[in-house]
C-alpha cells in the first residue's frame, strides 16, 4: 500500500515527514531509526521543491531479506542533476535545503538508490530500516518494486499484483479487474488469491486456467503470470488481455505475447511462450493505466537501478489518471 504526496510548497515538507512518522510507527522504527527516516524525507522533499516540478513523495513499507521499515521515493519532473558527484558532497546545499546534500541522505539509508537525466528529471529511493539492518536481496532471490494507483477519484483498484519466490520458483503476477471501483477490485483481488492458490505447483498456463474458473463469478479480469527459471535460463509467460510484459536484457528489449480474451469469462485458448533468461534481465510487466509506448532508450542507465526506481520512473512518465495503474518490475539478485 502507498501513500502519495504531491510536493511542490514548503508546507508539503511537513506532512511528507508527518506521514514518514506514522508509517515508521507502524513497522516499529525506534526514536534513532525514525530520526533518520525524518531527514531523508525532510531534505528529499525540500529539494522537490526548490528543484523539481510535478515533485512527489511516495512512502510503502517493505519487508525484505529479514529487514523491514519504510521506502521512501522522491520523484519530479525537474531539471535533474547535472553533477551528482557534487550534489552528493558533504556540505553541498541543493537549493537552500538544509545544507547537507544528498550526502547525508545516503548515511541516513540503509539502502540508497538514484536516478537522473539532465533535464529529465530525478528519482530518489531511500530505505531506512528497524535496527538499521542492512538491506540487501539474498543472491538469486526476486527482486521487485512497484508502484500502482486507482484511477483519479477513486478509492479502490481494480488492478492487483502479486508475486511468489522460494528457492526455486519465482513466480510474478499482474491482473487487471474490468472498470473501476468496488467491482474492478473484488475481480482484481480474486485473480491474485488464485495466483498463489496454484504458483507453488503449477505452470503460468495452468495458474490462468485455474483463474479462469475462480473468477466466474466477478466481472473477470486481463491477467498475466510470468515464471523464471534462472538455471536454464528462461522465463515462462502466459497472458491474457493487455497487460504488457516486457523483458529487458543487454542485448535486446522483447515484448511479451499474451492471448485475447478475459480471464472469468471468455478465453478461446490458453498458451505459454518461452523466453530467454539472462543474468542482469529485467522484467516489466504493466497494466494498461500506463500507455504502452515505452521506449527504454530514452533512459540510459534506468535498468541497471533497483526495480523500485525503474518503476517510479516509468509510472511517472506514462501513467494516465484516467485509470488505474500498476506497473511491476522484477529481477534476480546476483
Amino acid at each position: 500500500m502507498e501513500t502519495t504526496i504531491e510536493v511542490t510548497e514548503q508546507s508539503q515538507v511537513a506532512e511528507a515527514r508527518r506521514a514518514v512518522a506514522d508509517l515508521g510507527a507502524e513497522v516499529g522504527l525506534s526514536a534513532h531509526d525514525l530520526g533518520r527516516a525524518a531527514l531523508v524525507a525532510t531534505e528529499a522533499c525540500t529539494n522537490l521543491v526548490k528543484y523539481g516540478r510535478q515533485g512527489v513523495m511516495v512512502l510503502s513499507k517493505f519487508s525484505e531479506a529479514g529487514a523491514r521499515g519504510v521506502q521512501l521515493i522522491a520523484i519530479d519532473s525537474g531539471p535533474g542533476f547535472a553533477n551528482f558527484g557534487a550534489s552528493a558532497r558533504d556540505g553541498h546545499s541543493t537549493g537552500g535545503s538544509l545544507g547537507v546534500g544528498l550526502g547525508a541522505i545516503m548515511r541516513s539509508s540503509d539502502l540508497f538508490d538514484c536516478y537522473t537525466r539532465e533535464g529529465q528529471g530525478s528519482a530518489l529511493l531511500s530505505r531506512v530500516s528497524a535496527g538499521a539492518v542492512p538491506v540487501q536481496a539474498v543472491p538469486g532471490s526476486l527482486w521487485v518494486g512497484s508502484r500502482a494507483s486507482a484511477k483519479l477519484g477513486h478509492v479502490e483498484s481494480g488492478d492487483a499484483w502479486g508475486v511468489f519466490d522460494s528457492r526455486r520458483l519465482r513466480r510474478l503476477c499482474v491482473a487487471d479487474g474490468l472498470g473501476h471501483g468496488p467491482l474492478a477490485a473484488i475481480a482484481g483481488h480474486a485473480a491474485i488469491t488464485a495466483f498463489h492458490a496454484a504458483a507453488l505447483r503449477d505452470t503460468p498456463q495452468d495458474i490462468l486456467q485455474q483463474a479462469h474458473v475462480a473468477l466466474k463469478s466477478t466481472r473477470g479480469a486481463v491477467m498475466a503470470v510470468l515464471a523464471l527459471d534462472t538455471e536454464a535460463g528462461t522465463a515462462t509467460f502466459s497472458g491474457v488481455g493487455n497487460i504488457v510484459a516486457m523483458l529487458h536484457s543487454e542485448s535486446r528489449q522483447q515484448h511479451m505475447v499474451s492471448t485475447e480474451g478475459i480471464v472469468g469469462y471468455s478465453v478461446r485458448v490458453f498458451r505459454s511462450h518461452e523466453y530467454a533468461w539472462t543474468p542482469g534481465s529485467t522484467a516489466i510487466l504493466a497494466s494498461d493505466g500506463l500507455s504502452s509506448r515505452w521506449n527504454l532508450i530514452r533512459y540510459p542507465g534506468l535498468m541497471a537501478r533497483h526495480p523500485a526506481l525503474i518503476a517510479a520512473v516509468l509510472y511517472r512518465d506514462y501513467a494516465r489518471d484516467t485509470d488505474d495503474a500498476t506497473v511491476v518490475v522484477a529481477k534476480v539478485a546476483p
